[in-house]
């Protein structure tokens, strides 16, 4: 057997080594380690022989030093190391190892038998290190080691750069020097593929990256990866690092397992106390308070509630994990919150000392919209929108906050566009409207006065083309870009809904009637979706897709239901 000295200097026995000189042939092949008595000792060694010399036998700072190097290059050793040496290598020493590419490595400790045992059992079996490695990470990671400290252990033991990579290649944690996405290169696109499996890249100059996935039931992609950098010289085998890489996996996976059965417990307990809250205002048992007390919830004071919920085709669904992503995103934003489950959706609260003031809302606003819009919110749960309620004091408030934020989230998943949030109408003319919205005889009525666009049109192009034009005040500018169409495609859709309604859009009774009508047949639909669970559905009447952009809803408040521009924009 036989091992580059590179590798073989890795080993335990030789941490604080110095190499002094000959870096060239670092690269040399290992095959005997054994114990050399003087100079002139080193040419009576084989080939490829690394040759362990003790202050007794030969001094690394003397002349004698030069010989056994032209000895040593006489006999095509491997390396000289010196043991217990504490001089400086002369210069001429240091340049003739150089000039002929012969190590010279220093190293502390007197007993040259045990470190040549060792080493030469290294070299014969390398295997037996990789074992004592494996053996020393396991006994250093677990369950409870974070990523952090995980890849600092990974570091001392591979002693080569380590990180936490994503499914794009980015380090989440680890080594950010090293260009990982540009070692990736085209392999980088397939970290996300279905049963993902560890692999060893080449690299540039002879190196190598091993990736190891790291894959949570019940999916079967992995969400991150773990990434070493061989170096051609380092001092273990691809194969040998991916081992390592394993066993940090499978602490790793343990690890994140342990965290989300703690969160879910957690979780379980925050709904059951806020039901428990809210079927009980406003006077809870001590029991309550004493449980929200070690939560950290504030029953007193001013209760401003936030309803999360997912809109479109994936509201029915209830990803694992969604919880934490959600309470990640808003903490990025600005907002550490505890975010409790809900049947329809998620809710959080703040509380403060005093009623909030307009800018409060406002900034409140601005980052619930900021966390919907978080990439890793988008990637994993996709569209969510939410509604934010009224400011009430005491505990009851709470419960009538998170009644206002619910039906605000109902207006704002109407609504059908990124990152929508919507406020209480402390007013209640949108939930006048609402009311009137959810209303089962005028639905029908809208239903049918409507049906001509069906029948003319069965993919709901005009139905959909319609509620934009009057949800953008009867712009053919904007109704245009939202739908991605020609302006001139709407100008010939609106002649043929005039057609088959018999209505004239710009009279303003005809406008208001069509407007009111377009959002009846869309908001009930969503409304009962959230009170029943179902699928709200994702286009004007649930009717056929489009070749096109599908619309929903309007992107902004508008002024109010009649356009206010003329229709020739």
């Amino acid at each position: 057997m036989s091992i580059r000295l590179q590798r073989l200097l890795s080993s335990d026995a030789l941490r604080g080594h110095r190499i002094v000189a000959g870096r060239g042939g670092l690269t040399s092949v290992v095959h005997h380690v054994v114990r050399g008595s003087s100079a002139g000792g080193v040419r009576e060694a084989s080939p490829g022989s690394l040759v362990v010399l003790g202050r007794g036998q030969l001094r690394v700072e003397g002349p004698e030093a030069d010989l056994a190097i032209r000895f040593g290059v006489g006999a095509r050793i491997a390396g000289l190391l010196f043991c217990g040496t504490g001089g400086e290598v002369m210069l001429s020493t240091a340049r003739l190892a150089d000039r002929h590419d012969l190590p010279l490595v220093l190293v502390s400790g007197n007993d040259v038998d045990a470190l040549v045992a060792e080493l030469e059992a290294e070299t014969q079996a390398p295997e037996i290190a990789a074992t004592r490695r494996l053996r020393t990470l396991l006994r250093a990671v677990g369950p409870h080691t974070e990523p952090g400290e995980l890849l600092r252990l990974l570091h001392a033991e591979l002693r080569a750069p380590v990180a936490l990579l994503d499914a794009n290649g980015h380090p989440l944690e680890g080594d950010r020097a090293t260009d990982w996405a540009a070692l990736l290169g085209a392999a980088g696109a397939e970290l996300g593929a279905d049963v993902p499996v560890a692999r060893i890249l080449d690299a540039p100059d002879g190196a190598e990256v091993v990736l190891l996935p790291v894959v949570l039931p019940p999916g079967r992609r992995a969400g991150m990866w773990f990434a070493a950098l061989a170096a051609a010289s380092d001092a273990l085998p691809g194969e040998q690092v991916k081992d390592c890489l394993a066993v940090a996996a499978l602490a790793f996976t343990a690890h994140l397992a342990g965290r989300s059965f703690a969160r879910v417990h957690e979780g379980r307990e925050r709904a059951l106390l806020l039901t428990e809250i809210l079927e009980t205002s406003p006077f809870p048992d001590r029991e309550t308070v004493e449980r929200a007390a070690v939560l950290g919830w504030r029953l007193s004071g001013w209760h401003t509630a936030v309803h999360l919920a997912i809109t479109g085709t994936r509201s029915d669904r209830r990803p694992v994990g969604a919880l934490t992503v959600l309470e990640d995103a808003l903490g990025r934003a600005g907002l550490p919150v505890a975010i409790v489950d809900r049947p329809d959706g998620w809710m959080f609260w703040r509380t403060e000392d005093a009623p909030p003031d307009r800018a409060a809302v406002a900034a409140l606003v601005k980052a619930v919209r900021s966390a919907l819009l978080d990439p890793a919110v988008r990637d994993s749960l996709g569209r969510v929108c939410a509604g934010i309620g009224l400011a009430h004091t005491g505990t009851e408030g709470i419960a009538e906050s998170a009644e206002e934020s619910r039906r605000a989230a109902m207006v704002a998943r109407a609504r059908e566009v990124d990152g929508a949030v919507e406020l209480t109408d402390p007013v209640g003319l949108r939930r006048l409207l609402h009311a009137w919205y959810a209303h089962e005889p005028v639905k029908e009525l809208a239903t049918e006065v409507l049906a001509p666009l069906r029948e003319a049109d069965p993919t709901d192009q005009l139905g959909r083309t319609l509620a934009c034009f009057l949800d953008h005040e009867s712009s053919l500018v904007t109704t245009a870009a939202v739908l991605g169409v020609h302006r001139n495609t709407v100008v010939h859709r609106l002649s043929r809904i005039r057609a088959a309604l018999g209505v004239d859009l710009a009279d303003p009774d005809d406008r208001l009637a069509a407007h009111l009508a377009t959002r009846a047949v869309v908001l009930p639909d969503r409304a009962g979706s959230d009170d029943q669970g179902g699928d709200p559905g994702g286009s004007w009447q649930g009717g056929a897709g489009s070749a096109h952009r599908a619309y929903s809803g309007p992107a902004t408040k508008r002024a109010g239901a009649s356009g206010r521009r003329d229709r020739g924009e």
